[in-house]
């Protein structure tokens, strides 16, 4: 009966309307009729129910559950998933793309209901498949009842080609009587057929993959208006995927309160049509969560938000820069990857665009470095696979077009020389080269099987021969396509290369763009993704300020992800009631400032955080003396307020610490200038949460180690032992070593239990439980020996070399009860800054007739 019951509503009806209908069918059966539908609402409250482990939604907003997942009627998921797992790149990925896009389909409404008005966000990685998962998501959702699709699919006619490609292989094309395609490979959505006659097959689906761009959503626009008038879309749900949805889309009007950008008026007059779902995807959702919530037109995700779970062979920023673990517990395996080579602050500059216009475009050292790695890289997959595939090599220094042009002669005449130094021989500084390379990164590490340069050399020159270098932007005739040959490309680029596009193959990246807000900047970074069998190869060439910027957002991401998390956890929270909080960088901004106007500064929340130091001043003699008597002076006052030291064998705790000798020590400690906590702030929020009874009293610790050799006099009875802490390599300057995770897990709850007792495997869940069952705050002293040495093998490390001991500080803070917290702590603040490269992007998303759109527009 349950099946019967599904058959009808596949047909168009409501569940109400296929209950009755079934009753008339099978007479006398309403008992079991009634059973039966209770039994479906269960499926599908348990379906939902799954979502929260990443999810944030309104359960009240667009109805109920209503989908239990995929059924044996289905038809376009079982082949679009069978196509998934006969292909080898795809099939270890399918079972959490299947569970995924089965979340998202059941945070939609259900697609007969006389009203829809979902508005969806789905935060995905860089390169990470968000492509993948909303061509599933839409599989199911046509499985279910929707039957017209619109993807938005960014502001540029590649990403656009590449997205429609992608489309018609896996769905459209093996469904030729089910699927129209509305746009195609060539055809952006212009003049098509009459609405009315396609939409009045309930069989059929309807596929649109549009650009964002006026004309053609203006097109769009009329279409459906034309089919509205005559009833043509009372019985066709909408589902609406706004890929890069973070771009072009939110309202960036200079006064959103009376005016909107005519991209984002398309959009919000798409969602004015009655049965309308709406789900951005993006992997840098901060302008999507600062659009205005009380705004119900707008896109603003207040039916849900969904945190895509990063699948296990992504190679992401967090990665690329290792693991939060502290250097005690680091294994090889949690260690930052060594890829990044920096560009000297003298190179970088000659690749500025006014001396690029002025002097001209050369090889410079770093480059031709890069180029050359490219070529060793390329030739290293080919020796392993024993066929060529796609490689590719990015080179992004300007925005501007003239000068990526002008970088196609010098680089070809680079690659000519080395084939012509490889023809003759002098192969001694390659052979060089690639046995750096490969000691800093090992193939072991990745699972692969190294690559001897014997091996390589009698390669080489085929791989050089296939080298192909071309500019992708509005202005060139040679494009970036990737075709069933395999492409062996240098590509110059810079905003077509930005967003969304996948360089196929990625091996090498020379990076010099800079830029002043945290999404434009990530998604600049096209060197995430998947990597099979060569995850030890690809390399970034980039300056010391971008590394640190590219690493600084590793822990946004991080953090935005665990905000979901957390709210996950709190009665009655919803995206409407609990928007995301952003963390702020001293030089950049989230999103471009037109798109922060209901952005707001404010205070920070340490409910169940952990901040701690990462950064040190450690050639400083004044600030390292100056902590040093900080922490003395809390010990010193504590034992004398009848905390009683408990000294153990690894450290001492002292229990029942009164909150003012916390406060005095944290206002007289001196946090790095580029930490993300500083006094004003922990105190601020400490004050907050003592005027609703909490964080009065504290424990405090202070770590040491057994048989130190070193130790330090910090004001109680025994000397306190010395630990260890390298710095990072790449991260760390002359003016501040960086030591990455300064705590380790038995750190959190060292006032609580035995080191022992917790395990690397232990849930962070269990120990923040322990936290706030005992509803103390804890403050944890590090004592760092100046000479600290990496531990053997930790390639990433050098030796501290700090002009006096270190003074390292972590707190770990309970969960803040209910209505105790700031209510304005989720919201960035402006700050003036040029919005020159920010507003770039909008001035041409707005752009109609572009070169892009002349270019490959209707033909």
């Amino acid at each position: 009966m349950l099946e019967q019951l599904e058959l009808l509503i596949r047909q168009g009806r409501s569940e109400t309307e296929a209950a009755a209908t079934l009753a008339v069918i099978l007479p006398g059966q309403d008992e079991l009729l009634a059973r039966v539908v209770a039994f479906r609402h269960e499926i599908a409250e348990q379906r939902r129910t799954m979502a929260w482990n990443n999810a944030i939604f309104d359960p009240e907003d667009d109805g109920g559950p209503w989908y239990g997942g995929p059924t044996s009627m289905d038809v376009f998921w079982p082949r679009l998933r069978a196509n998934l797992e006969a292909d080898p790149s795809w099939a270890a990925a399918v079972p959490s793309l299947d569970e995924a896009s089965t979340d998202i389909v059941g945070l939609l409404a259900d697609p007969h209901s006389p009203t829809i008005r979902t508005r969806g966000l789905v935060l995905g990685f860089v390169q990470s498949g968000k492509t993948a998962n909303f061509t599933a998501t839409i599989a199911k959702a046509a499985d279910s009842g929707y039957r017209l699709f619109i993807v938005l699919s960014g502001v540029h006619n590649s990403l656009r080609r590449q997205t429609q490609l992608r489309i018609d292989e896996q769905l459209v094309d093996e469904f030729p009587t089910r699927w129209v395609g509305l746009t195609d490979e060539h055809r952006d959505f212009g003049k098509p057929v009459k609405a009315l006659p396609l939409l009045a097959s309930p069989d059929l689906r309807l596929i649109a993959v549009v650009k964002k761009n006026v004309s053609r959503l203006t097109n769009l626009r009329d279409w459906l208006r034309e089919a509205q008038k005559h009833g043509g879309l009372d019985s066709c749900p909408i589902m609406i995927i706004d890929d890069e949805a973070d771009q072009a889309s939110p309202n960036a009007a200079k006064d959103p309160e009376l005016d909107r950008t005519r991209i984002n008026q398309r959009i919000t007059e798409l969602l004015e049509l009655p049965r309308v779902a709406y789900v951005g995807y993006t992997a840098t959702p901060f302008a999507n969560v600062l659009v205005n919530p009380a705004d119900e037109s707008d896109i603003y995700p207040r039916s849900f938000m969904y945190s895509l779970p990063k699948p296990a062979t992504y190679f992401g920023s967090r990665e690329l820069f290792g693991q939060q673990v502290s250097e005690d517990e680091e294994a090889e395996s949690d260690a930052a990857h060594d890829m990044i080579r920096i560009v000297p602050t003298t190179e970088a500059e000659r690749h500025a665009t006014k001396r690029l216009i002025s002097e001209g475009v050369e090889v410079t050292h770093e480059l031709g470095q890069a180029i050359t790695w490219f070529v060793l890289a390329t030739t290293a997959r080919r020796v392993r696979s024993g066929v060529a595939k796609h490689s590719s090599m990015l080179i992004h220094t300007t925005m501007r077009v003239a000068p990526q042009l002008a970088y196609i002669d010098p680089i070809r005449t680079f690659v000519k020389q080395l084939g012509v130094d490889v023809a003759a021989g002098r192969t001694d500084l390659l052979r060089r080269r690639w046995e750096e390379e490969i000691a800093k990164e090992p193939a072991h590490r990745h699972g692969v099987e190294p690559v001897t340069f014997d091996q390589l050399e009698k390669e080489l020159l085929a791989t050089i021969d296939d080298v192909k270098v071309l500019a992708d932007n509005g202005l060139s005739t040679d494009r970036l396509v990737y075709s069933d040959e395999p492409a062996t490309v240098i590509a110059v680029g810079g905003n077509t290369l930005s967003r969304g596009l996948t360089l196929e193959g990625l091996i090498s990246s020379y990076f010099l763009r800079s830029s002043n807000t945290y999404d434009t900047l990530l998604q600049m970074g096209r060197w995430f993704g998947y990597r099979p069998g060569y995850g030890d190869l690809p390399r970034i060439w980039t300056t010391q300020d971008l590394a640190d910027d590219f690493e600084f957002l590793a822990d946004v991401e991080d953090s935005l992800r665990a905000e979901i998390t957390r709210y996950r956890t709190m009665d009655g929270a919803t995206p409407a009631s609990l928007p995301v909080r952003i963390r702020l960088h001293p030089k950049m901004q989230a999103t471009a400032k037109v798109k922060m106007n209901f952005a707001v500064q404010g205070e920070a929340s340490f409910s169940a955080q952990r901040p701690q130091t990462t950064y040190f001043a450690h050639r400083d003699e004044k600030i390292i003396a100056a902590n040093q008597k900080a922490a003395a002076s809390l010990l010193t006052a504590a034992t004398a307020a009848d905390a009683v030291p408990d000294r153990q064998e690894s450290r001492t705790v002292l229990r029942g610490v009164p909150v003012s000798l916390i406060r005095d020590f944290i206002e007289g400690y001196k946090f790095h200038d580029d930490s993300e906590i500083t006094s004003q702030l922990v105190v601020k929020y400490i004050d907050g949460q003592l005027k609703h009874g909490a964080l009065d009293r504290w424990n405090v610790v202070v770590m040491g180690v057994k048989n130190a050799k070193r130790t330090i006099p910090l004001g109680l009875a025994d000397d306190s032992p010395l630990i260890s802490r390298s710095k990072l390599s790449l991260s760390s300057t002359q003016r501040r070593a960086v030591i990455g995770t300064l705590m380790s897990k038995p750190d959190r709850v060292a006032d609580l239990v035995p080191a022992a007792d917790v395990r690397r495997e232990t849930p962070d869940t269990e120990l923040q439980k322990l936290r706030d069952d005992d509803g103390r705050g804890l403050l944890v002293l590090y004592p760092i020996d100046r000479d600290s040495l990496p531990k053997k093998g930790a390639d990433n490390r050098e030796p501290l070399e700090a002009v006096d001991h270190l003074i390292g500080v972590a707190l770990c803070f309970p969960t803040a009860g209910s209505g105790t917290e700031p209510v304005n702590t989720i919201q960035v603040a402006l700050t003036e800054q040029s919005q020159h490269e920010t507003d770039e992007m909008d001035e041409y998303q707005d752009t109609e007739g572009s070169q892009d759109e002349v270019n490959l527009g209707d033909r």
